[in-house]
């Protein structure tokens, strides 16, 4: 059973590489043209995702890929029309992008509870990071209210902190 499904699927993925309506495979030129993009794109992805790594390369690999596959698969449609081809995997390219990028999200949270994390992936890393500096910040805020009102500041701190909000 396992080897008829292997077959079926090996099949199925060489057929993503062959001109639709013949049996010929794609050349390099058109494999470039195809599959050039998605992966200038995944390298942009691994450059600004934050984190690790690890992290950088789930992402770009992910973005990639996915975009590759989802490109080739949808191109399939047009048939032997290669405009019509072109457009599809254009279109498929950015949907193969997102789904590439729910797979990214979930390894990277499998990445990080199996680290010892939260299960969390870099951006939301980053945004607890950013919300519990905002709250240090209105912490600290709050107190030099507190001090001020109660006289322990010095003058030039009391004004500072009043002169700015109107109370003076």
């Amino acid at each position: 059973m396992i080897g008829k499904v292997g077959r079926f699927a090996g099949n199925a993925v060489k057929g993503l590489f062959s001109i639709p309506g013949t049996n010929k495979y794609m050349g390099n030129a058109m494999l470039g043209e195809r599959l050039l993009p998605e992966v200038l794109f995944g390298g942009m992805e691994m450059a600004m995702t934050p984190g690790d790594i690890g992290d950088k390369l789930i992402a770009g690999g992910s973005t990639a890929v996915g975009g590759g596959l989802g490109g080739l698969a949808l191109a399939r449609l047009g048939g032997k029309n290669l405009a019509m081809g072109r457009l599809l995997d254009m279109a498929g390219s950015i949907g193969g992008d997102m789904g590439g990028r729910v797979v990214a999200e979930k390894l990277q949270q499998g990445k990080d509870l199996a680290m010892g994390g939260k299960g969390q992936t870099p951006y939301e890393k980053l945004s607890a990071k950013d919300r519990e500096a905002l709250e240090n910040m209105i912490r600290q805020d709050q107190t030099g209210k507190l001090l001020a009102e109660l006289g322990l500041l010095p003058g030039s701190a009391q004004s500072y902190l009043y002169g700015n909000q109107g109370f003076s």
